[in-house]
């Protein structure tokens, strides 16, 4: 008799469980529809990492907030300790606890890359841990895709660490021969197209982009929406992107030059520089990226309807049409971003004649300390005479400082390469030599590039460093493209 009803119950419980099913079916439908439109992460949306979910589920309401307080205190004595990878998996939990505390993946991923790297003799364990920061950044980006300022710090790092520290051509080496072909990949930002790279300075220029068009999409930590509703620990003001940041646009424009400064020197040990359209190819891209900022309309203050452009200052008919108010902040600005420089560099850098003084200048520097001085005399007075003429065509460039210390080095090469081929040891400086002025006045720092593998190392030095120390590609390398 009681079998009856209690089939009943059953089957009276199997279509209230497929009704439930049933009417969640176009529920999770919407819900992965909405994940995908709106790119949501973890913390407005039920798919959440395990050991996350659980760490929280342990400690629920202002439990979380304190334990986060006790681990980042204990992350701090274990750095003091120098117990670094103990101190990694602390900030790993406090990640886990509080994924949108924007500050702690700022700054325990400049912590990993700058602080604990330095700790370290051998350029090899220096680059594991700056790739361990910025993979942490990363991990952040992840989990706050919308927050220019992590994507900025990714970038910030790739860029300026691994591109100015001491043992820069040794980190770059390390980074070219990185078979983590996630780590050397960005996504292009015109194309959004996934690519490969070889140079710190490329992937620096990837995340530069992805951060400017974060900003330029109308995108901020605390963007409206369903984002805006995330659990953000730190809610201030972003740092980066906000509006009147001149810095912050220039840096894709900067990452590119600098890559393409590179290309035209040994900047990564072992690696011969290169020239030809390849050398040109990248110019012209800095130029564009240039003048992408240069066109950017930026509001002059004291008058907010009134656009300011920086390109305007290379263009004197433009600038005559403007206001007052908008002539002072165009110059202003320029001089500020010291954007007449850039723009003329690049489109300086790009030409044929530019890429031939440069390869002269290389040229020359290897065969004078390789006490080849014949050639080097060749090389640097033809260098100089192609560098003389193209400059006069870009006087902003030409009579920048930076451009002067740098001929200027040249130029005194050039003199002791003629003092070496006379039995003296000196010689007069000769009628047509260009650039004279630049002899004046007390002689500047004529130390080696720093960036310049050629100029640091002697050949032997290279080839020890590149064989002993540096993992070398097979067959050999050749430059990246």
């Amino acid at each position: 008799m009681r079998t009856a009803p209690n089939q009943n119950r059953k089957i009276i419980y199997g279509l209230v469980i497929v009704a439930l099913f049933g009417a969640m079916l176009p529920y999770s439908q919407w819900l992965n529809k909405e994940k995908s439109d709106k790119d949501l992460g973890e913390a407005a949306i039920g798919q959440v990492d395990t050991g996350s979910f659980m760490l929280k589920l342990a400690l629920l309401g202002g439990a979380r907030g304190m334990a986060a307080n006790v681990l980042w205190t204990r992350a701090e004595e274990l750095k003091r300790d120098q117990d670094w990878d103990r101190m990694k998996a602390t900030v790993d939990l406090i990640t886990k606890l509080q994924p949108h505390f924007l500050s702690v993946w700022t700054f325990q991923g400049w912590n990993l890359a700058y602080n604990v790297s330095v700790e370290w003799d051998a350029p090899e364990d220096k680059y594991e841990w700056i790739k361990q920061g910025i993979k942490f950044l990363q991990e952040g980006v992840a989990n706050n895709r919308r927050s220019p300022d992590l994507v900025w710090d990714t970038a910030w790092t790739y860029y300026h660490k691994l591109g100015f520290s001491d043992e820069s051509i040794i980190l770059r080496r390390l980074f070219y021969d990185d078979d983590d072909t996630e780590f050397r990949s960005y996504s292009d930002p015109e194309t959004n197209v996934k690519l490969e790279k070889r140079d710190n300075f490329q992937l620096g220029y990837g995340w530069f982009g992805r951060a400017v068009n974060l900003v330029d999409a109308g995108e901020s930590r605390a963007a409206t929406g369903v984002e805006s509703n995330l659990d953000y620990v730190d809610p201030v003001p972003q740092r980066k992107g906000r509006p009147g940041d001149l810095a912050f646009r220039t840096m894709p424009a900067h990452a590119q030059t600098r890559y393409a400064e590179r290309l035209e020197k040994m900047s990564i040990l072992g690696i011969p520089a290169t020239f030809g359209e390849v050398a040109k190819n990248e110019w012209a891209k800095a130029l564009a990226e240039w003048f992408k900022f240069g066109v950017y309309d930026f509001e002059a203050f004291n008058e907010k309807t009134a656009k300011v452009r920086l390109d305007d200052s290379t263009n004197m008919k433009r600038f005559a049409a403007l206001s007052e108010n908008q002539k002072y902040w165009t110059n202003r600005w320029s001089d500020q971003m010291n954007y007449r420089y850039w723009k003329e560099r690049s489109q300086a850098e790009m030409t044929n004649e530019g890429v031939r003084a440069r390869q002269n200048f290389y040229e020359g520097t290897l065969a004078y300390r390789n006490s080849d001085f014949d050639t080097a005399a060749k090389k640097f007075k033809e260098g100089l005479m192609i560098w003389e003429a193209l400059t006069k065509n870009y006087l902003a460039y030409r009579n920048d400082d930076l451009n002067r210390k740098d001929t200027g080095t040249v130029l005194r090469r050039y003199l002791r390469v003629l003092g070496q081929q006379t039995l003296g040891g000196d010689t007069a400086v000769p009628k047509d030599l260009p650039f004279k002025e630049l002899l004046e006045g007390p002689a500047p720092d004529d130390s080696p590039d720093p960036f310049d593998a050629s100029e640091m190392l002697s050949a032997a030095a290279i080839e020890d460093l590149t064989r002993g120390r540096v993992s070398t590609p097979s067959p050999a390398p050749v430059r990246p493209k």
